[in-house]
């Protein structure tokens, strides 16, 4: 069996803009043997060695982790709304890995063994749970001799009858050897009995879809679930020879999409009745005789991609009556240090952006005054406006690599602002537009993969670091 901290390696090694991020099993260019592996993101240990030092159990509570935020249904539509990113499977014409499935068939193939056919049986005897309405309907008493009482002296039994050959129980079987054959290392298990049948579609639905109809037990019903989406990927997924193949992927080729939904899930924070696109700058056409949004003409095709004339900010936070805009970099500085790793003057230039709409559009992104669509700088303005640079980082040699940071540990996450970024065309000593500086601010990446849930402490954590 595969060693799991032997499989186990860390991103930062790699170009953090296209490194695969998951666990990948494939075959071996050398000699075909599958060789899997599992590549963490950037921040998540502090490198190779740290990661090969931890417990199996720790580790293993680290993969799953990982697994968890990779398939997470609410991450995942974050993403792919505004974003192109594609899984590595989704890239290689591949159907989707179903992790959480393979996951749920293990677990409770451990807790509760095979899922057997079974057959509830009335019979008359002693043996079993006797059940008392049928008894008194089927069975006649006798009467003492003091005619008193009635005695029953047989009884209606309850009994379970267990069919080890059925359909569903070796259709179970089969996708419990798969699921240990994938992924069995991660529970220190070698894979079950060998399967009495070869994968064959249509009679596994049909199994299964029996086996439903007849079924009311919720975690039966759940498991059922679980084992129709791993026939399916299995039906997607096979060898010439019509096998199933051993060879599988989950993850994705670049992680910052998703470092950029934990973040705006755990720090998002926009006024009531808001929505995060009214934060968004757009591009404008005026050629004399109208004025309208680049992308609202019908001209070109290409006009009508929003993506071509108009910013979106990562997150909003609103804290009182001020605002955190912040940009969330999947970025090696904050493992390295390097002032090359650091963000550049066209993401600088974006945040200036973000914010200079937010001070001259404030009414109209609350509501206010929506008859007119510019004001004053001074007219209304939120106070103040602050800019951030979000980047990863790992709690366990932070201190150590930026020893001028200002550090915040009270909270959930590990977090620090290590300087700040400008360009020398705006004046930093402005105070009314402290968003001329753009913090950068380093959040531990195990515990925001740990903790992505909105959190107004760690909001006011993340405000304290940026502002103070």
């Amino acid at each position: 069996m595969q060693k799991l901290n032997e499989i186990c390696s860390c991103e930062s090694k790699a170009n953090s803009e296209t490194e695969f991020v998951g666990i990948r099993c494939e075959k071996s260019k050398e000699d075909g043997a599958l060789e899997t592996s599992i590549i963490f993101p950037l921040g998540y240990f502090k490198d190779d060695s740290a990661l090969r030092e931890l417990p199996e159990e720790e580790l293993r509570e680290c993969v799953v982790n990982l697994f968890t935020v990779l398939s997470d249904p609410s991450l995942q539509e974050q993403i792919h709304q505004d974003s192109s990113i594609f899984t590595f499977a989704e890239e290689h014409g591949e159907s989707e890995f179903p992790m959480v499935s393979y996951l749920n068939v293990i677990r409770n193939f451990l807790d509760f063994g095979y899922l057997d056919e079974k057959e509830i049986l009335y019979k008359k005897g002693a043996n079993g749970k006797i059940n008392w309405g049928r008894t008194i309907k089927a069975v006649q008493p006798v009467i003492t001799e003091d005619a008193q009482n009635l005695v029953y002296l047989d009884f209606i039994a309850r009994k379970v009858s267990y069919n080890e050959d059925t359909l569903i129980t070796q259709v179970h079987k089969f996708c419990v050897h798969d699921a240990l054959v994938k992924l069995g290392f991660l529970f220190g298990i070698d894979p079950s009995e060998e399967p009495l049948l070869d994968f064959d579609y249509d009679l596994f639905c049909n199994a299964i879809h029996s086996k439903l109809a007849k079924t009311f037990n919720d975690r039966d019903l759940r498991l059922l679930a679980d084992l129709a989406r791993i026939v399916e990927y299995l039906a997607g997924h096979r060898t010439e020879d019509g096998k199933t193949a051993d060879d599988f992927y989950f993850g994705v080729n670049k992680f910052a999409p998703v470092w950029e939904a934990l973040v705006d899930k755990i720090f998002g924070k926009l006024p009531q009745g808001v929505a995060k696109d009214k934060f968004n700058p757009h591009l404008r056409w005026n050629d004399g005789c109208r004025d309208e949004k680049l992308d609202e003409s019908e001209e070109e095709i290409v006009l009508n991609d929003p993506k071509r004339s108009t910013l979106r900010p990562d997150t909003i936070m609103v804290m009182g009556e001020s605002v955190y805009i912040l940009d969330s970099k999947y970025y090696k500085y904050g493992l390295t240090g390097f002032n090359s790793q650091l963000p550049g003057a066209e993401s600088v230039c974006k945040q200036m952006a973000y914010a200079e709409y937010v001070e001259t559009h404030w009414k109209e992104i609350l509501g206010l005054d929506s008859s007119n669509a510019t004001h004053s700088q001074n007219d209304a303005l939120p106070k103040p406006i602050y800019n951030a640079f979000i980047m990863p980082c790992c709690a366990e040699n932070v201190k150590e690599k930026f020893p001028n940071a200002v550090f915040s540990e009270n909270g959930l996450f590990s977090m620090c602002r290590v300087g700040y970024i400008y360009g020398d065309w705006k004046n930093v000593k402005d105070e009314n537009r402290p968003y001329h500086k753009i913090h950068c601010i380093l959040l531990d990446m195990k515990s925001v993969m740990r903790n992505y849930a909105n959190n107004p402490a760690a909001q006011s954590e993340l405000a304290g670091v940026i502002g103070g």
